[in-house]
C-alpha cells in the first residue's frame, strides 16, 4: 500500500504473487499480509472502494501538494471481513463486471480511434480538393 503521495493513491495497494525472486519494494510502500481469513483479492478491491478512499483522505496528513499515511492509521482501517467463500463471490462478481467494462471502454476506444483516422482522412480529402464543398 502507498504510504504517500498524491491524495487519490494513498493506501492504494497491487496485489503481489511472489513473481520476483528476492524483491524488494521501495520505502514509500507498506507491505501488507493477510492470513487466510482475508483474501487478497477482496483487499484489494476494498482499497480502491469510496469507503477506503475517504477513510485514507480523512486520516492523511496533508501539505500542499502531498499526502501521507503511517502504518498505524492503516491497521486502524476497519475491514469488514465476510466468510472466505462469500469474499470469494463478491470478487467474482466484481471481477466479472470489471472485465465487462473494461471490454465496453475497450471498445469505444476503439471506435474513437476509427472516428477520429475517419475526420482526418476527411480533411485531407478537403484540403486536397479530392473532394469539394457543395454550395
Amino acid at each position: 500500500m502507498t504510504e504517500g503521495g498524491d491524495r487519490d493513491k494513498l493506501g492504494r495497494g497491487c496485489k503481489w504473487n511472489g513473481e520476483i525472486e528476492n524483491c524488494i519494494h521501495q520505502n514509500h510502500v507498506f507491505a501488507v499480509q493477510t492470513d487466510d481469513d482475508l483474501l487478497t483479492d477482496y483487499l484489494d478491491y476494498l482499497t480502491t472502494s469510496d469507503v477506503a478512499r475517504t477513510y485514507f483522505d480523512v486520516t492523511a496528513k496533508k501539505t500542499t501538494n502531498l499526502a501521507c499515511t503511517n502504518k498505524t492509521t492503516i491497521q486502524r482501517f476497519t475491514i469488514p471481513v465476510p466468510t472466505v467463500d462469500e469474499q470469494r463471490e463478491i470478487c467474482a462478481f466484481l471481477d466479472d463486471k470489471c472485465a465487462k467494462l473494461n471490454s465496453l471502454i475497450s471498445q469505444k476506444e476503439q471506435l474513437l480511434t476509427e472516428l477520429e483516422n475517419y475526420k482526418k482522412s476527411l480533411i485531407y480529402e478537403y484540403v486536397t480538393g479530392k473532394k469539394e464543398v457543395s454550395s
